[in-house]
């Protein structure tokens, strides 16, 4: 196959068929590294192969520059990391450019194959609700039900994390249940929904469970108030099962007050420009080293300083205006309450944004990346307006 026959398969069906295998990875692969490897063979490349394509989409996109020199400015501060390390900094550089690749390539695809995206975020539901009880049930064979933290099946092995990138499901699960037609479809998402929800209940994650209330809000208005109440109630009576662990996640708020101010007292010296990418996440609060700074905007702002700090709010404060002119324009209130449901997720946990294939590609730069498509290609039927149209 010649490389003009291969770009005729890709802008035919092969992109967004590469990329449903990719997506489906989070839930059906065992191994991280698994996914990663998948991302790299079969996603990746595809910005490089359709290069015009995707230049025209994006030609001029003000969201997408800003999203280019904020990941360009952090990995220039390699250049000032105290304990630089040629191998560390090369994957660094690596995983930068498999991120931007995916949030240019999410974005072209969702406006650029409205029909067959549609089918895929409708799909992943499907998709997503079954793995998680499955998960349930795996888990809770071998642990005590239901004090302990499940942890899912499939790559997303962390509590914290696997509820985050469930929570994109759930709200995509009540997005279709109040725009599609029919008591059949209408249960369906119902099911699925109290699947994902009961997942993330069980995981016993406050992190996701605080985006799941914002998202829910900006999405549902005061419909989600019932499903807030629920989740609140089951939440903190799984946490007073276990008085130790309410002491600690309640009571110390796991710590976290601790770290960001001790995180922020190191920064004496380099506010400004911070202490580069490639320092040493660890952070000692209350006699204990915690492994990161449970917060990507300090996180931001501990290796690229001020200036990092700003570029990440410019991002999400472009696209958050975005969003929100896509509301009031087309009533499309998912593109908004997605970016807030990653915007609060990672005020409460997570450290660098610019990861390799992980969760967080889910739920706080997969927004992103619709949102600098939808808003730039507003005048032309995308992916919501098609759904809207189909239910």
């Amino acid at each position: 196959m010649d490389i003009r026959n291969l770009r005729r398969f890709l802008l035919d069906r092969g992109a967004v068929s590469l990329y449903t295998l990719f997506i489906a990875g989070y839930f059906l692969l065992p191994m991280a590294t698994g996914h990663r490897q998948l991302f790299y063979v079969l996603v990746m490349p595809l910005p490089l192969l359709l290069w015009r394509e995707i230049l025209q989409f994006y030609r001029g996109n003000t969201l997408v520059i800003l999203l280019l020199v904020y990941a360009g400015y952090m990995m220039m501060s390699l250049l000032w990391t105290a304990n630089f390390d040629a191998a560390e900094a090369g994957a660094a550089i690596g995983y930068s450019l498999a991120l931007l690749s995916f949030c240019l390539i999410s974005g072209f695809i969702w406006i650029q194959y409205p029909q067959r995206i549609d089918l895929l975020a409708r799909r992943a539901t499907w998709l997503a609700a079954p793995v998680a009880l499955t998960s349930i049930l795996v888990w809770y064979l071998d642990n005590p039900f239901p004090a302990s933290r499940l942890e899912p099946l499939g790559v997303m092995h962390h509590q914290n994390k696997a509820a985050c990138a469930y929570g994109v499901f759930l709200l995509l699960c009540f997005h279709y249940l109040f725009s599609a037609q029919g008591r059949r479809n209408k249960a369906l998402y119902t099911t699925l929904g109290a699947v994902i929800l009961g997942l993330i209940l069980l995981t016993q994650s406050r992190t996701a469970l605080a985006g799941m209330c914002v998202g829910l809000v900006v999405l549902l208005g005061a419909r989600a108030l019932w499903v807030i109440a629920l989740g609140l109630a089951v939440s903190w009576s799984l946490l007073a099962i276990n008085p130790q662990d309410w002491g600690h996640r309640v009571v110390d708020f796991s710590f976290r007050p601790g770290i960001w101010k001790q995180l922020l007292a190191d920064m004496d010296g380099h506010w400004w420009f911070g202490k580069g990418y490639l320092v040493d996440p660890k952070v000692e609060a209350y006699g204990i080293v915690h492994n990161h700074a449970h917060n990507g905007y300090l996180a931001s702002l501990r290796d690229g300083g001020l200036a990092g700090l700003a570029l990440i709010l410019a991002i999400l404060g472009l696209a958050g205006l975005w969003a929100f002119r896509l509301y009031r324009q087309r009533g499309e209130r998912l593109y908004l309450a997605l970016l807030l449901y990653g915007m609060t997720c990672i005020s409460m946990d997570f450290d660098r944004l610019l990861v390799h294939p992980k969760e967080m590609w889910l739920f706080f730069w997969l927004p992103i990346a619709l949102i600098m498509a939808a808003y730039a290609h507003r005048d032309e039927p995308g992916l919501i307006r098609y759904a809207a149209r189909q239910s």
